[in-house]
């Protein structure tokens, strides 16, 4: 490794935030200078973290801290939150985090799958098992702190109800009993996992309550079987603001579940003018470390979108904090090539061919003009332009064969339009599967 390169590597992890104790120990032991005492270094390196000294951070993050300790027969869960205010002055951005505590482990209420469906959790990720953490960054602290509350209501809904969030396509035909219920808004599908029942929590605003609409609902639920039942509860989607109805076409699960939140105590609040914030908060570059990823010795991984990596031959075209970064080749494509494989798109895009097929294909269309619009500024682009990838009156390839042999005409001007890289592989990759996906409904 040049001597260049590993200073750059020593100068990058110096302006990197430690985000546990061992972390602040090492960066103050680097960073201090000759004559200053260690404590001072210590208290430095905690306040760029985020904390008022050192001892704070220790009490922050300590797993074997009290705050960070359950309550016999608990298990705590943390979930965490960054955000980026870009309209205060000066910017200003953190790191928020709030623990519950539940009577099971998180793994227990839901798999992984399952989170990306569930209201107010779509946006989290299971860092560790007992870590939730938004992906994306939101815009203000205040946002941030609304947003963990929400997604600790829907965890403690799980918790008490046992339901769990519809998933499958299955699952979701459930929703059909609802077409047509009058005023319905902000509805979110949940499964008895035990029974297979289904509740549908409707969340309208205050003119549900209006008393002809009352009525109306109330006889529609009559005529369609179904049972509804609006519970004394916050509900999930805008606590305090939407009116929460529980409807099911099963009456004892019904009840059973409606007993269950009126009979709760919500396990977070928004912070306000009466009520203080029960998180803590963080500096943004601060990534949050639970007790059990502390203890399982295994370093936790910067959020996606936020480190710079290299590919051989690509070049980045778009960043996201919590996501991954998007790649293309590092080439231009000729504008006639791109309309060539725009053409041949359009077509294959509504040729007769199984969903995992046209799923490739859309996929493509949507990152080819992507790289596209990377490649040409406004200044280089005409009318035509626009419509590369969507547009005209494209006619269908009715046969495998002829489906086919587009695929191989893409991957030829794909060949020699792109140099070597990753992004020009798996388009290659994809493109094979889709002829190998379509290659099964030919007659053997």
């Amino acid at each position: 490794m040049s001597t260049l390169l590993t200073l750059q590597k020593q100068h990058s992890s110096l302006l990197e935030q430690p985000s546990t104790i061992r972390g602040i120990k090492k960066k103050a032991k680097a960073i201090r200078q000759p004559g200053q005492k260690h404590a001072t270094a210590l208290d430095f390196v905690a306040k760029a973290a985020g904390y008022r000294n050192f001892h704070h951070a220790q009490r922050e993050l300590s797993p074997a801290s009290p705050q960070h300790r359950p309550p016999p027969g608990q298990h705590s869960i943390f979930i965490s939150a960054y955000w980026r205010d870009r309209d205060s002055s000066p910017r200003s951005a953190g790191c928020e985090t709030i623990q519950i505590h539940l009577s099971r482990p998180v793994k227990d209420l839901m798999t992984r799958h399952q989170g990306t469906y569930a209201r107010n959790l779509e946006g989290f990720r299971l860092e560790a098992p007992d870590n939730l953490e938004m992906r994306a960054n939101t815009d203000s602290q205040a946002r941030a702190r609304e947003l963990l509350v929400r997604a600790a209501l829907s965890i403690q809904f799980m918790e008490v109800t046992g339901l769990r969030p519809a998933t499958s396509e299955r699952n979701f035909k459930a929703l059909e009993n609802l077409e047509g219920f009058p005023s319905k808004d902000h509805v979110s599908l949940w499964i008895d996992p035990n029974s297979g029942g289904w509740i549908a929590l409707d969340e309208p605003y205050g003119h549900v309550n209006e008393k002809s609409l009352v009525s109306k609902r109330a006889e529609w639920i009559t005529d369609h079987a179904l049972h509804l039942h609006k519970p004394t509860w916050g509900g999930l989607y805008f606590p305090g603001n939407a009116v929460p109805h529980l409807i099911s076409s099963d009456g004892e699960l019904l009840h059973r579940v409606a007993s269950s939140v009126e009979a709760l105590d919500p396990i977070a609040a928004v912070p306000s003018d009466t009520q203080p914030w029960d998180g803590t908060s963080a500096s943004y570059t601060s990534q949050f470390v639970s007790p059990a990823r502390e203890a399982s010795g295994v370093a936790r991984k910067p959020r996606p979108g936020t480190t710079y990596g290299y590919s051989k031959g690509a070049i980045e075209y778009h960043r996201e904090a919590g996501y991954a970064s998007l790649w293309r080749p590092e080439t231009q494509m000729s504008l006639e090539d791109h309309s060539k494989i725009g053409s041949e798109f359009q077509r294959l895009c509504i040729s007769p061919m199984t969903f995992n097929a046209h799923k490739i294909f859309r996929s493509w269309c949507s990152t080819l003009e992507n790289w596209m619009y990377a490649e040409y500024q406004k200044s280089e682009r005409d009318d035509k332009f626009y419509d590369t990838y969507y547009g005209g009156n494209p006619a269908p390839y009715e046969t495998v064969e002829d489906q086919q042999s587009a695929i191989d005409r893409v991957c030829k001007i794909v060949l020699a339009g792109y140099i070597d890289c990753k992004p020009r592989r798996d388009l290659l990759k994809d493109l094979k599967s889709a002829q190998a996906i379509i290659a099964k409904v030919l007659p053997r």
